[in-house]
């Protein structure tokens, strides 16, 4: 059966619908419905959002003579289609460059400036540049004034290789319509360049600062050699629209933005001894905190959080001091996690509108207690653990109250210093909690440590879907084989069924074995085992109990 063009009804669609849906592909299969219709084909070079990747037409970095032509290819495609918009009086709504192959050798600083300005005559919203990081100074790539002309931009995201000069900088014009900024790895002229021109932006309302420098020229004493140094602070003051600012690389942060609602700060150095004032952001929702040593989070810390800040409902710590013990107690917390803090021993949550708790990172013996939570409350663990803790983190889920809030489990589990397994014959911790989700990232190679792992492991939870991810020496085929058997009661190692009380998964009625891959459903296990490669795939095992 052939289709014909009275078949296609998706063609006569508007554009505005077309256009969406090209806006929900990947870059190379929205430009392949070029090739479907002459319809289609007029919607891709009207197409409002352009997407440029050098990778895609060059397919790696420089090798040989090949590479040069495909060079002046991407180059003349670039400037074509946004000389096209130009032309045909076409508003573009995203200018995206992606560039990972070309270094500054290969690329103009007049390619970029007339791509950019093409793309503001055409009335472009949002503008983002990523390029390879500069090796030295003298290989910045300066961004050029004309974007200042774009009235209608909105949103801009520079990463990598791109110095803000003076004449960017302080330049009069205001930036009526931008919301978003986010500056990655760019280079600055001086530590409160990025103060003014922000001050510049009465709209702005997302911030992202992230391990920005600046530039540091000759001294006297040494008139050859310039040099760049981390971007060490910033006062922002007066934002009164800004809600979101993710700041990374910096000690010493002011912020004065009454509206603001979500705030994350990793500081440049553990080492050095930093500052986060925010205490008149009174709106703030939402806090990640990451690295956070120069002050200990204690009890009084998080009463005096809570006092500040009445509207928090996320709280994240990632590698944070926090006291051995502490009592959280707040009726709007929702969320909460724990990432790397290992000192923590004991934490005790009254939070009845909590809905979401992690505890990620490396195993230690904590006691959690929910003294009120929500029917909805989700607790999910993730740890990185040696076959020898294994034990701690079991008495880590018995001491979980109550037990039944635990959703999901991930683990790395690793033999290191193990020559031998211990004979884990472990009963079932009573209740057994079962949770939605058991995820085995890695475990030993070693087939001597199969049953005992799973023993301990089915001893602490009963899931309902246990998820593999295949790769070489860390989770491979053979254990997926053997968790397949015993599930299915094919297995029968030395587990506690001996004492009278059967486990609980030599009652498994079935167990339903899916991939990533497209195969044939009613394949059996093991010749689905055999079609997948050795590593990169994940098995997902739903149990039937």
């Amino acid at each position: 059966m052939f289709v014909t063009e009275k078949m296609d009804h998706i063609s006569g669609l508007p554009k505005i619908i077309l256009h969406n849906i090209l806006s929900k592909l990947p870059t190379k299969d929205a430009a392949r419905t070029s090739i479907l219709s002459k319809e289609w084909r007029e919607t891709w070079l009207m197409f409002p959002i352009l997407d440029f990747c050098d990778t895609l037409v060059m397919g790696g970095p420089p090798c040989d003579e090949k590479f040069l032509g495909k060079k002046d290819i991407f180059f003349d495609y670039v400037k074509k289609t946004l000389q096209r918009f130009c032309d045909r009086g076409l508003a573009i709504k995203k200018f995206k460059l992606t560039l990972n192959c070309l270094d500054f050798e290969d690329l103009s600083h007049q390619h970029l400036d007339l791509w950019l300005k093409l793309a503001c005559e055409s009335g472009v919203k949002i503008v983002e540049v990523y390029l390879s990081d500069a090796e030295d100074i003298g290989q910045w790539y300066i961004f050029p004034p004309s974007l200042l002309e774009a009235k209608s931009l909105n949103k801009l995201v520079l990463m990598g290789g791109i110095k803000i000069d003076l004449e960017f900088l302080n330049h009069s014009n205001r930036f009526f319509s931008l919301q978003e900024l986010s500056w990655w790895s760019v280079l600055l002229q001086d530590e409160r360049e990025f103060e003014r021109f922000i001050s510049r932006c009465p709209l702005i309302e997302h911030i992202t600062l992230k391990c920005c420098y600046v530039y540091k020229p000759p001294t006297i004493w040494d008139q050859q050699v310039s040099w760049t140094s981390p971007l060490n602070s910033i006062r922002m003051r007066g934002l009164q629209k800004l809600k979101v600012f993710d700041v990374q690389g910096l000690q010493e942060v002011y912020i004065d933005a009454p509206n603001l609602e979500s705030l994350c700060f990793v500081p440049n150095s553990r080492d050095v001894p930093y500052k986060l004032d925010f205490d008149s952001c009174r709106n703030l929702r939402l806090l990640h905190l990451y690295s956070w040593n120069s002050t200990v989070l204690s009890d009084k810390w998080f009463i005096e959080l809570f006092s500040k800040f009445p509207f928090l409902e996320s709280l994240k710590f990632q590698n944070c001091s926090i006291s051995e013990s502490i009592n959280i107690s707040n009726a709007q917390l929702k969320v909460l996690v724990f990432s790397n803090c290992c000192n923590l021993k004991e934490v005790n949550i009254d939070a009845p509108n909590l809905i979401s708790c992690g505890f990620f990172g490396s195993p230690c013996r904590r006691v959690v207690s929910f003294l009120s939570c929500s029917s909805q409350l989700e607790v999910n663990v993730a740890l990185s653990i040696n076959y020898k803790d294994l034990l701690d983190l079991r008495e880590f889920i018995k001491d979980l109250k109550p037990r039944n809030v635990l959703s999901s489990l991930s683990l790395f589990v690793f033999n290191q210093y193990t020559d031998e397994p211990k004979p884990y014959v472990l009963q079932p911790l009573s209740p057994l909690p079962h949770i939605k989700h058991l995820d085995l990232r890695t475990v030993p190679e070693d087939e001597a440590f199969f049953f005992p792992l799973l023993n301990c492991l089915f001893s602490i939870c009963c899931p309902e879907t246990i998820s593999l991810f295949l790769r070489r020496q860390f989770c491979t085929k053979p254990f997926a084989e053997f968790l397949y058997e015993t599930l299915m009661g094919r297995k029968q190692g030395e587990c506690h069924c001996s004492s009278g009380n059967e486990c609980w998964w030599h009652g498994v009625k079935n167990v339903k074995v899916t991939c990533e891959l497209n195969l044939d459903e009613n394949l059996d296990f093991k010749t689905m085992l055999d079609a997948l490669p050795a590593a990169g795939e994940n098995l997902f095992f739903s149990l039937e109990l």
